[in-house]
């Protein structure tokens, strides 16, 4: 039978996807359903548990192949895009030995405090947790044979082989010549942990097979193969045509992420610092990506909704619409709100004392004045990164918005009026798992990085509006000049 599909799996914090694509990266069939809910036993931790996060997805899977009518003969690759930056540890034995650790678990921030403090060595986190592991939980860090993140977790089930892509690997690693650095491990005193780093692989690499067990399980055929996958904001950069220098997706999902493609020259630090990026492994060894994050996107508008417009979200239901849908309506009527709205409610990836404000309100002000302020803060703090992430870099040549807030017409239209240059909008709103798909057709040989990959369909285009330009710019050096003014006052009120 003609193998026409691939197969990807997307594994989110809240959601877990399967869908079917063609070999020409067309979505065919998707299947989705909510995750676990996240566990916390103790402020600041976030767990899920490890079999059931496998149990989901062979469901997920199974439920597909009902709904599609497509048969487990004609897959023809297996992929993944999956949540970075957890801790998923596995036994000798290929069991979990411990809940699943989300990328959000901060029991690790005390180690990490102790290291920056000491200036001893650059701990990423997921090694930092290792150190808390050892130090708190001895007999369980005794086990581990594995240190594995959320897809490759899924990964190992269906294949029984450990491995970490590139996008996502547990411990830093050069770019350039593929392996790990593992220096910081032996200063942190976790040397052991050497050992348990599961061997690197590409995105586009198929590491390995559908076993007999997993094929019983999720209705696939024995022997599939089954390419490693992306980290999931780097499948959302493939899946919206991130394959050539120059191109930029702006993710507006739970956090707004930029992530720009570079060629496999760029020289960028390889570990985050403070004020600097995250560079990552690209779908293959000739793709660098880096990316910038604000620490804030939809999960701040939606705190926002939830704060103010619950009646709004009520009356939205009842009308069959996206509350989205609805306030745009009432916001289209409005002109640029002079208010500054400082989104930081969990803080940034290089500054944690920062926090969200709102600056220049009277009594007039609305909550839809609040909520247009909230639109232009996460957009305008965005796009101050994405200046500084050019600088640094490469002029972008071409910019995607993806994530459930590329739905937003105020923030298509408003990224092209302070980005001065047009900004597209993918028709499959799926990237990642288009993303993933793309992984599965270069690990097969559908296409290559020289020939090109398939490129998204544009769904829309905003471009930008040249009387915007003045007024925007301005915006950008207040919301500069206010985070400068704020950092002392952060740093302060963090020690009452």
């Amino acid at each position: 039978m003609e193998k026409k599909y691939f197969l990807t799996i997307d594994r989110g914090q809240s959601e877990i996807k399967a869908a079917f694509y063609t070999v020409n990266a067309e979505v065919v069939c998707l299947e989705s359903r909510r995750c676990q809910p996240i566990r916390s036993l103790k402020p600041g931790w976030a767990e899920q548990d490890m079999e059931l996060m496998w149990e989901q997805a062979a469901a997920a899977v199974r439920e597909l192949f009902c709904k599609s009518g497509i048969s487990p003969e004609e897959v023809a690759a297996v992929s993944f895009s999956g949540q970075g930056g957890g801790n998923f540890l596995v036994s000798q034995d290929g069991e979990a030995v411990y809940p699943g650790v989300l990328s959000m678990d901060s029991r690790h921030e005390e180690v990490m405090d102790h290291f920056e403090t000491q200036k001893e060595a650059e701990i990423p986190r997921t090694a930092a947790f290792m150190l808390w592991l050892k130090e708190k939980e001895p007999e369980v860090f005794k086990k581990v044979r594995w240190i594995l993140g959320s897809k490759d977790w899924i990964r190992y089930r269906l294949t029984g082989k450990a491995n970490a892509d590139m996008s996502d690997p547990p411990a830093p690693v050069d770019l350039d010549t593929g392996e790990y650095l593992t220096k910081c491990l032996e200063t942190a005193g976790i040397a052991e942990c050497i050992t348990m780093l599961p061997p690197l692989v590409y995105a586009s690499e198929i590491c390995g097979a559908v076993t007999e067990e997993a094929a019983e399980l999720t209705g696939l055929a024995a022997g599939t193969p089954v390419a490693a996958g992306a980290h999931d904001m780097i499948a959302c950069s493939i899946g919206s045509g991130g394959n050539k220098q120059g191109h930029l997706a702006v993710i507006m999902g739970t956090l707004g992420i930029n992530i720009a493609v570079l060629d496999a020259a760029a020289r960028l630090p390889a570990v985050q610092v403070p004020g600097e990026s995250f560079l990552f492994g690209g779908i293959t060894r000739e793709i660098k990506t880096v990316t910038t994050s604000i620490g804030s996107g939809c999960n701040t508008m939606n705190w926002l909704l939830d704060l103010m417009f619950s009646g709004e979200e009520q009356e939205a239901k009842e009308k069959g619409v996206s509350v989205f849908e609805l306030l745009e309506k009432r916001l289209a009527e409005k002109k640029e709100s002079s208010i500054v709205f400082q989104p930081y409610l969990l803080g940034t990836f290089y500054n944690s004392s920062a926090r969200a404000g709102i600056l220049g309100m009277t009594s007039h002000t609305t909550k839809e004045d609040i909520l247009l302020a909230l639109f232009q803060g996460i957009c305008i703090t965005m796009c101050i990164e994405i200046r500084r992430l050019e600088v640094r870099t490469q002029k972008f040549r071409e910019i995607w918005m993806t994530g459930g807030g590329s739905q937003s017409n105020i923030w298509g239209q408003m990224f092209a009026d302070v980005l001065k240059r047009p900004v597209h909008i993918g028709k499959d709103r799926e990237t990642g798992c288009r993303g993933a798909a793309i992984c599965a057709g270069v690990a097969l040989g559908y296409y290559t990085l020289q020939d090109g990959f398939p490129e998204p369909v544009r769904e829309k285009t905003y471009y930008p509006r040249e009387e915007k330009a003045a007024w925007y710019e301005e915006q950008l050096k207040l919301y500069q000049e206010a985070y400068d003014m704020s950092v002392d006052f952060w740093n302060r009120q963090k020690e009452l």
